[in-house]
């Protein structure tokens, strides 16, 4: 025994070379194995071999996928026994619908399992001056009980007044469960937790990340924002609970959107947060009862994330950007296409579409701008049009085709919100919502600046290089 020490020693840079080597092909063969976008393989590749040690933390950490056929299946079951009730709810008269509203309700359907409802009632909350005052009055009238999913929530002047609000519901007897992401909330739990649970309130973490096997899940985020309440109201969209969507930011205030249904859609997003609660907590919860019709309007929620089979919200995107024949406006603060969704904004330009985009000046990470920029560049030449937002931080996700079909909520238009994240959008074809999105847009635009085609040809050497070498790290974001 003490040879093969003293032999290994004594040869220990061949060893060490020997054992990273082969560490390095094995974790090669097994992210191969998992059949990835070949840019992104290629990507990890390239980590891994380059750093062979770090690059495998980082992979444990941030690349594989631990959410594997295991998870699905487990949550699988919940799935399935979800569907008898979609059914009920599915509305089987669509003839006053437009070949592109029914084609994407169509895919909204298969590709998520959930059918288009109608019946509903939606209110777009434009920003968060309107969402806020809304969502703390239909809180304070919770009867029965208040379910909220965030992937952000501070302790803020809004965040305590919304807790204060729940502890006050739960004393009263209303039943108040709540998750907030591990990542986007750390912190939040450290102060609130405690006294959250004093006061009844059934409190905890999405994949919180002080537990050492959720330290291997910290690539896999709950970015949805979904608010239930006595199973006949919702809010979801893009605002977080924070104040910097009440303009307290060193960045300007945070330009987004929400919306508040109610109707039989409400119960498809209670099934959302039940199967979210399941995961987390491990508790299952009964079927949603599905609320009676309320209005006239259809919904289609979409829910997407590691666990899916379709990544639906990136289908819907996908379609209903191949889909347009007229206009296509898309809000976003991120912009990291796949190769797939370039070149699919890309083909509507070229084919005449009058393709808008409207993107932040300012981001809260400066790095995602320089990869922006080497996607809008080719969107523009294609003859698309970009528009900068300098006012604060535009953080909406809206699309818009044709002014006949419009979807809103949590994905943003990046590989880590198409792929990684758990994200719900929801798709809306009813005149009265378009028209107020197509409203608040005319607002946004009359904000914005369009960013000339010079602005990415004349770039500096320093810029292009840059932005060219953020942009190596696009497929892993």
């Amino acid at each position: 025994m003490l040879d093969w020490v003293s032999m290994i020693f004594a040869s220990r840079e061949a060893f060490l070379t020997t054992v990273f080597g082969l560490n390095a092909i094995f974790i090669a063969f097994v992210i191969i194995l998992e059949d990835r976008e070949p840019e992104r393989t290629i990507t990890w590749l390239f980590v891994l071999f380059t750093f062979p040690l770090v690059g495998f933390i980082i992979y444990l950490f941030f690349g594989h996928d631990w959410h594997g056929r295991t998870s699905r299946k487990r949550l699988r079951k919940t799935f399935d026994e979800t569907k008898r009730w979609h059914q009920l709810a599915a509305m089987q008269d669509r003839t006053q619908a437009t070949m592109l509203q029914s084609e994407m309700e169509r895919l909204c359907t298969a590709t998520t399992g959930f059918q288009v409802t109608d019946g509903n009632i939606v209110t777009i909350l434009t920003d968060a001056q309107i969402k806020f005052p809304r969502l703390l009055s239909a809180l304070r009238a919770a009867k029965e009980s208040i379910d909220l999913e965030y992937f952000l929530i501070r302790l803020d002047g809004i965040g305590k007044e919304v807790v204060d609000v729940l502890k006050e519901r739960a004393r009263a007897g209303v039943r108040v469960r709540c998750i907030a992401d591990g990542c986007g909330s750390f912190g939040f739990g450290f102060n609130a937790f405690r006294d959250m649970r004093a006061a009844g309130i059934q409190v905890t973490y999405f994949a919180p990340l002080i537990t050492t096997f959720s330290f291997f899940k910290a690539n896999y985020r709950d970015h949805r924002k979904i608010v239930v309440i006595d199973g006949t109201t919702a809010f979801t969209g893009g605002i977080n609970i924070g104040d910097e969507y009440l303009g307290k930011s060193k960045i300007g205030p945070w330009r987004d959107t929400s919306i508040e249904i109610k109707g039989p859609a409400v119960a498809q997003l209670a099934a959302l947060f039940n199967e979210a609660w399941l995961e987390t907590t491990k508790q299952p919860s009964p079927p949603p009862v599905i609320p009676p019709a309320a209005g006239d309007e259809h919904v289609s929620v979409i829910p997407s994330g590691p666990m899916t089979n379709w990544f639906a919200i990136h289908q819907i995107y996908l379609a209903m950007i191949h889909g347009a024949k007229r206009t296509l406006v898309i809000e976003s603060p991120y912009f990291i296409p796949d190769t797939s969704i370039l070149n699919a904004l890309v083909n509507a330009a070229l084919r005449g579409v009058d393709v808008r985009i409207l993107y932040p000046r300012r981001t809260d990470h400066v790095s995602l701008r320089w990869i922006a920029d080497t996607y809008l560049g080719d969107i523009v030449r294609a003859g698309g049009r970009v528009f900068e937002y300098p006012t604060g931080f535009l953080h909406k996700k809206v699309m818009i085709a044709d002014n006949e079909v419009a979807t809103i909520g949590t994905c943003n238009i990046d590989i880590r919100s198409f792929l990684l994240d758990f994200e719900v959008n929801v798709l809306l074809t009813h005149p009265r919502a378009i028209a107020h999105l197509l409203e608040d847009l005319a607002v946004d635009l009359q904000t914005c600046v369009e960013i000339p085609f010079t602005h990415y040809t004349d770039r500096s050497f320093f810029r292009r290089i840059r932005d060219s070498l953020a942009r190596l790290v696009a497929p892993l974001l």
